[in-house]
C-alpha cells in the first residue's frame, strides 16, 4: 500500500485490522485486473509497443541515405502543417536539430549541465555521433555539420573518448574536428 497509494506506517497507527482492510480494498479496486500473456488484449499492446522505437534505436539501423530519405519526408510533411502527437513532435524536432542546428534551441542552452558520466558515440553508417548523460540529456550530430557546442563540453567529449565500433578515417576526422573546436581561441 505504500507503494501503490503513497501510505505512510502513520496511517495505520491506532486502526484496527478490519480499517486497514477497508483501506486496502479501497487501494486494490484501482489495481488493473491480470491480463494474460496469449490474450488479444496483451497481443495488440505488445505489437504497438514494438512499432514504437526511440529515436536513438531507429538512426542505428539507417544508413546515410535512409536518414536523408527521412529528413526529407519529414520536412515535406510538416511544410504545411504542425505534428499533431508526440511522435511526431519528436521525430520532427530531432531532425531538424540533426540538419538544422539553431543557437536558440533549448537543447544548445542545456547543454551546460552535461556534466560526467558522459558517452559519446560514433554511428559511421549513419555518420552521426551521439553525446547523452546519465541525467537523459542526449544530443544527435552529424559528422560533417558544425554545432554551437560549449568548451565545456567539447572538452569532456574528448576526455570521455569516442566510442566506435571499429576504426575508421571518419571517427579520426571527428576527432580532429573537435579537438579543434576545443582549442581553439576564445573570442
Amino acid at each position: 500500500m505504500k507503494n501503490m497509494a503513497g501510505y505512510k506506517m502513520e496511517h495505520f497507527k491506532g486502526k484496527s485490522i478490519y480499517e486497514v482492510k477497508e483501506m486496502f480494498d479501497n487501494v486494490y479496486k484501482q489495481v488493473p485486473s491480470f491480463v494474460p500473456m496469449d490474450s488479444v488484449i496483451e497481443k495488440e499492446r505488445t505489437k504497438r509497443a514494438e512499432a514504437y522505437q526511440t529515436f536513438d534505436d531507429m538512426l542505428k539501423k539507417f544508413d546515410r541515405d535512409d536518414l536523408d530519405k527521412l529528413w526529407s519526408l519529414v520536412k515535406e510533411r510538416f511544410s504545411s502543417t504542425d505534428p499533431t502527437d508526440d511522435k511526431e513532435r519528436t521525430l520532427w524536432v530531432e531532425l531538424k536539430r540533426l540538419f538544422k542546428p539553431d543557437t536558440d534551441d533549448i537543447l544548445w542552452k542545456i547543454q551546460r549541465y552535461m556534466h560526467d558520466p558522459l558517452v559519446w558515440k560514433l554511428y559511421d553508417t549513419c555518420g552521426f555521433h551521439h553525446v547523452s548523460s546519465v541525467r537523459g540529456h542526449d544530443i544527435f550530430m552529424l559528422v560533417e555539420k558544425d554545432y554551437p557546442l560549449t568548451r565545456g563540453l567539447l572538452t569532456l567529449m574528448l576526455a570521455n573518448k569516442l566510442q566506435v565500433d571499429e576504426y575508421s578515417e571518419m571517427a579520426n576526422e571527428l576527432l580532429r574536428k573537435i579537438f579543434k573546436l576545443a582549442n581553439r581561441p576564445r573570442q
